[in-house]
């Protein structure tokens, strides 16, 4: 699903906190891919056989079956929490994903292989900040767990995303993003500013450290796209892009400014991906088996206090990053890899991947059996499922109500006895 923002749209880092090199001499070089690009036509027009389906089918069911399994055996439980302590609520929904999401990780790196590389400085848990990430797929956003499974550190983080306001009445995921309490907007500007002023004052209120992942850009890479975006660009006297579209800045000056004004904001994270072997366009292409054999990611760490007081200071600066990251993968091109990855081998499978991949597999299929068998689990999904249909058609996302109900407890405590 494309979880771009069409209309939302430096610092030295690698030697702080930056992602250590492999310092072992007498350990083999990594065989590593002489370019990160792909012919995605010829890859398209390969025939994937029933062994490439069958492996796609199997990571689809056990993907998604762990989203609506985990959905009714773990966040349902939570929903009363909503009413009883908003807090409890927030931390448990949010530890709920962030285990999930190592189970996403542990999907593709234990069981089908996909290696990451991440290069550059650490993402900081513990900040409030702003995650940029280019758009090379429309799976960018669930291969980005990996990155941040692998370069966070300490290994935590609250990770929320800016989406379409469509995806969440997607059954399971849309729900549990609604419960996590992402970014759902409808690319219209004024309605996207009053939704995300309505949460991001929220998480002010209660003083919540989060991160936020926006895709200038607003979409994925295609040729079609590439020949928009060059042609906005020829009209607007941008310097051209040849790895990259051109990034739409709305949505990054307003973020950087609310978050700012807020004095939440500590960084932001340039955050650069390639593919450097299969490249799945869209979610057909997975569930035809077409997994990456390797994710590559390279982070770059700007400090707030970097960053232009102005909107068109913040637009120069996004620009100008844009224009370093295009750089930095036709260098990529060239070499094989990203900087600081020249021999280090990939990231090895962390041990919470073992743990997660053991806790949710049984989970999913003991759930789906009791939804099979037993008529109580049967009520109990069937009313969640009807609920939070009404809830996402009829309103704008559960996230919203939860900002109401602390809003109306804050006016009762501070009303005079």
């Amino acid at each position: 699903m494309d979880v771009g923002v069409e209309d939302a749209g430096g610092g030295e880092g690698v030697v702080e906190g930056g992602v250590e090199e492999s310092t072992e001499t007498n350990a083999p070089k990594p065989e590593r891919p002489k370019f990160l690009n792909v012919n995605t036509e010829d890859v398209l027009d390969q025939p994937v056989g029933w062994q490439g389906w069958a492996k796609g089918i199997a990571f689809v069911v056990m993907w998604y079956g762990s989203i609506l399994m985990g959905f009714f055996s773990l966040y349902c439980p939570a929903l009363p929490l909503l009413f009883i302590s908003r807090r409890i609520y927030r931390r448990t929904t949010e530890v709920v994903f962030t285990m999930w999401e190592s189970y996403a990780v542990a999907l593709m790196e234990v069981v089908y292989g996909v290696r990451f590389f991440v290069s550059g400085d650490v993402i900081r848990p513990q900040e409030t900040s702003i995650l940029l990430l280019n758009h090379r797929n429309r799976l960018d956003w669930n291969f980005f767990w990996g990155a941040l499974a692998h370069g966070t550190s300490p290994p935590a983080h609250n990770c929320k995303i800016v989406l379409k306001s469509g995806i969440r009445k997607f059954p399971g995921l849309g729900w549990i993003m609604q419960m996590s309490c992402f970014l759902y907007i409808r690319r219209r500007w004024e309605d996207d500013q009053r939704l995300m002023n309505n949460v991001l004052d929220y998480f002010s209120d209660i003083d919540h450290t989060f991160q936020v992942l926006l895709f200038p850009e607003g979409t994925n890479l295609t040729p079609e796209t590439q020949k928009k975006s060059e042609e906005f660009a020829r009209k607007a006297g941008l310097p051209s892009l040849s790895n990259l579209l051109h990034p739409r800045t709305t949505g990054f000056t307003y973020l950087v400014n609310k978050l700012r004004n807020s004095e939440q904001l500590d960084a932001v994270y340039d955050v650069t991906v390639a593919y450097p072997k299969t490249l799945p366009l869209t979610e057909i292409d997975l569930l035809k088996g077409r997994m990456p054999e390797e994710v590559h990611f390279h982070i770059k760490r700007h400090h707030a206090s970097s960053l232009p007081q102005t909107d068109e200071g913040l637009k120069a600066w996004l620009g100008d990053v844009w224009v370093e990251k295009d750089e930095l993968l036709r260098t990529t091109l060239k070499q094989g890899h990203f900087p600081g990855c020249t021999a280090a081998a990939p990231h090895p499978p962390l041990n919470s991947s073992y743990l997660s991949f053991l806790f949710w597999t049984p989970l999913t299929i003991g759930m789906a059996y009791l939804l099979c068998t037993w008529w109580v689990v049967q009520l109990w999904c069937f009313a969640h499922t009807v609920f939070f249909t009404v809830v996402s058609f009829a309103t704008d996302g559960l996230q919203h109500l939860e900002v109401w109900l602390h809003r109306r407890e804050e006016a009762r405590l501070r009303k005079p006895q």
